[in-house]
């Protein structure tokens, strides 16, 4: 039995240029998958989203679980196999930081999204606090996985001290950058869930990683064969041991064929 661990913007699914916001992906990938699964091995999501952020379109693939807010949650069959939420005086300084370089950062977690700062004209689809009386009201249980800002902020970014010293910072998207405990990376999170397949008296083969971005990268070098998508940075590829077509072009698909799993 084999494992494969898949990103989902960008690798999975793509944002439709007619429609903008949204998510689609490939009728053949999302096939492929199907096979994958259906020949005994293990298919899991390996995203910077939360487990609530899963894409309508992906919702009833045979996905067994998923590490979720770059690895620092990981889920398997529903179960926490573990979890490194960020402590809550990181968050309070996270406030105060924000206010202090006139900053906008999302916060993350399984109950939902907050934002602090300035928006500069972004949704985010995120309720708006100013202290942590605020943010306890959308995270009873102050379970943040990740903290994140757009590339405006990257000047801000990086006046700060401490978000330098006490995050590690991947860069996600070209606009995009995604801040999670030190020692938290899609690596460690498979690790663990590949240890409770183990566990639960699974024997694993091989591990595949599929992914584009710079916080694919970890799990890219870790895996026994990486797949790098066309449209992948060229850091992404470089991690890879085969690089497929473009997402918008089932590279999923293609690859899994061109590996023997369909």
């Amino acid at each position: 039995m084999d494992v494969a661990f898949f990103d989902i913007d960008n690798t999975l699914t793509w944002r439709d240029p007619k429609t903008g916001w949204g998510n689609e992906a490939t009728p053949a990938s999302k096939d492929a998958i199907r096979r994958f699964c259906a020949s005994g091995n293990v298919a899991l999501l390996s995203t910077g989203r939360a487990p609530q952020g899963v894409p309508q379109c992906l919702q009833d693939l045979p996905f067994s679980g998923m590490l979720c807010f770059d690895g620092a949650l990981a889920l398997l069959d529903g179960r926490r196999v573990s979890a490194h939420f960020i402590p809550r005086q990181d968050l309070e300084e996270a406030l105060s930081e924000v206010r202090q370089h006139d900053m906008g950062i999302l916060f993350s977690g399984p109950e939902g999204r907050a934002f602090a700062g300035e928006r500069h004209g972004f949704e985010w689809n995120a309720k708006q606090v100013e202290s942590m009386d605020d943010l306890l009201q959308v995270m009873p249980s102050l379970e943040v996985g990740k903290l994140a800002f757009r590339y405006y902020d990257l000047e801000r970014y990086r006046e700060s001290s401490f978000f330098q010293t006490h995050f590690a910072c991947y860069q996600s998207a070209p606009d995009y950058f995604e801040l999670v405990c030190p020692g938290v990376g899609k690596d460690a999170a498979a690790h663990d869930l590949v240890h409770a397949l183990e566990e639960a008296g699974r024997h694993i083969g091989r591990t595949l990683a599929f992914g584009d971005s710079e916080n694919d990268i970890p799990l890219l070098r870790a895996a026994d064969v990486a797949v790098a998508m066309g449209n992948a940075s060229q850091a992404a590829k470089d991690a890879a041991t085969l690089v497929t077509d473009d997402v918008h072009h089932d590279g999923v698909a293609h690859a899994l064929a061109r590996l023997g799993y369909i």
